[in-house]
């Protein structure tokens, strides 16, 4: 069941370019088990296509990890954040 809908934006920083980036992304929170759903990844300003797939992620200890695998990545880890700092702001 899907229990919120909300936009997030944050800088990620593309290795090994070091190339940092803006995004924009949508996010719905799932609430039966807590997992986000993060799609249509854009940058600001910018019409079109998503610049990155859809991905589920959740919290899991101090960590967020995908839900399919059940790994942290760097995209995860800075998506996450910028769902926490939305929560605390």
């Amino acid at each position: 069941m899907i229990t919120a809908n909300f936009s997030i934006r944050f800088d990620f920083l593309v290795e090994p370019a070091r190339l940092n980036i803006i995004l924009e992304a949508d996010v719905q929170e799932h609430h039966s088990q807590t997992y986000f759903v993060v799609n249509n990844f854009r940058i600001p300003g910018q019409g079109g296509r998503s610049v990155l797939p859809e991905i589920r992620i959740r919290r899991e200890g101090n960590q967020w990890v995908h839900t399919d695998s059940g790994k942290a990545t760097e995209l995860s880890a800075t998506v996450g954040r910028a769902i926490e700092a939305r929560e605390d702001g």
